[in-house]
């Protein structure tokens, strides 16, 4: 039996998101807003039937068994750890959180419920290209992964108005919202993570014909960084956001053995061994076709750029092969969402993010590493506390 679904957001990929999972048979009960007439305006066009702006009134309701989260970045830990305490399955989206230390909240509350899904919004694991390309190098079709590069060319990732996505501190970037996308499927494909990286991080458009007031924007829309990986892989990453009007995704793994490389949706690879003028064989072709399904919409299709709407198509899928088959909406099975980027990933994608913002500032490479303890809010105050205990 499929859980009723709480959504946490109103932005535009509230509308993809909402279209995917009622294609897929899910029904969205209730949805959150910062302001009751924003989440009443969405209810109203998206036909959900319980709208608010307070999220225990959502958390609290009988019918939503699993909520998704898609609302800015600085509420994710507290509603996805709240959730999880309540006895509600978790989807969040990306980023995690702002800081490390938030994640590690999310990181130690599905640990402490661990018959509760929880589980981020990282659907390029899911696109058939990319498991192929895992098997691929599984199988070892590259050999030893030597090289990995990957270039992404979008427009403006900001909208008409001054909203979280334009402010860095809130989580808003071409970093933080494509550049954790390929952290996580490097990882995932390759095994291997990231010890030090290198990072340029630059916003060249800071206003534009609607933001151009006393608030500025402060999000990046550029960005390209270096990963030294654990298992010797150097990978070399590039997210431009002056492309307008297309999207552009190409990620290349190069091995002692061969190549492969992702275009969009279709994988293609080349041994090493091949005569010089053989072409690259086709490994998988993208022939899924999106007028086929509900989300067959102009408007959908310039919400979210094509590769991450078939991931979304595929991850809600699978999120429905965990629940389907049992009559208790509350139970699921592990294996189809097994594959899907955990809360612990996600603090590992922070981890990285942390340190290229770090390394853009201090034009230096630096150590990724991974907190294990929230740090001390107040470390003055802590220290004097443990004086005088020794003093007494």
């Amino acid at each position: 039996m499929l859980p009723g679904i709480g959504v946490f957001g109103t932005g535009n990929i509230v509308r993809v998101l909402v279209a995917c999972l009622r294609s897929k048979g899910f029904k969205v009960e209730a949805i959150w807003g910062r302001t009751l007439e924003v989440a009443a305006t969405l209810a109203t066009e998206l036909e959900i039937p319980f709208y608010t702006n307070l999220v225990d009134d959502v958390l609290l309701r009988k019918d939503v068994d699993l909520v998704y989260i898609v609302c800015p970045p600085n509420l994710h830990s507290q509603i996805a750890v709240k959730a999880l305490g309540i006895g509600k399955h978790v989807v969040c989206d990306k980023p995690a959180g702002l800081s490390q230390s938030e994640v590690l909240k999310m990181v130690r509350g599905a640990q402490y419920y661990p018959r509760l899904i929880s589980i981020l919004g990282h659907g390029l694991r899911f696109l058939p290209a990319y498991v192929q390309m895992k098997k691929c190098i599984q199988d070892g079709y590259v050999g030893d992964i030597t090289v990995c590069d990957v270039r992404i060319q979008c427009g403006s990732l900001v909208d008409d108005h001054y909203d979280w996505m334009c402010d860095d501190r809130m989580g808003g970037g071409v970093l933080t919202t494509i550049g954790s996308h390929i952290i996580d499927i490097i990882s995932y494909i390759t095994a291997q993570k990231a010890i030090r990286v290198h990072g340029l991080v630059r916003t060249f458009q800071k206003t534009n014909s609607k933001i151009n007031g006393i608030r500025q924007i402060t999000s990046d829309d550029f960005c390209t960084f270096q990963m030294e990986m654990d298992d010797n892989a150097l990978v070399t990453v590039t997210l431009n956001n002056h492309l307008p009007g297309q999207f552009v995704q190409e990620v290349l793994i190069c091995g002692t053995k061969g190549r492969l490389v992702v275009r969009g949706g279709d994988l293609h690879g080349q041994r090493n061994d091949s005569a010089k003028d053989t072409k690259e064989e086709v490994l998988y072709l993208d022939i899924e076709d999106l007028k086929q399904t509900p989300m067959d919409s102009k408007r959908l299709h310039t919400i979210l750029p094509k590769p991450y709407m078939k991931g979304l198509i595929k991850m809600v899928n699978a999120l429905k092969e965990a629940f389907a088959p049992l009559e208790e909406k509350h139970n699921w099975i592990k294996e189809p969402v097994a594959m899907a980027a955990s809360f612990d990933d996600g603090q590992y994608i922070q981890a990285v993010i942390d340190a290229i913002r770090r390394s853009s500032m201090n034009k230096e490479w630096v150590k990724v590493e991974l907190l294990t303890e929230e740090p001390d809010p107040n470390p003055f105050l802590s220290a004097a506390i443990r004086r005088s205990t020794i003093s007494m």
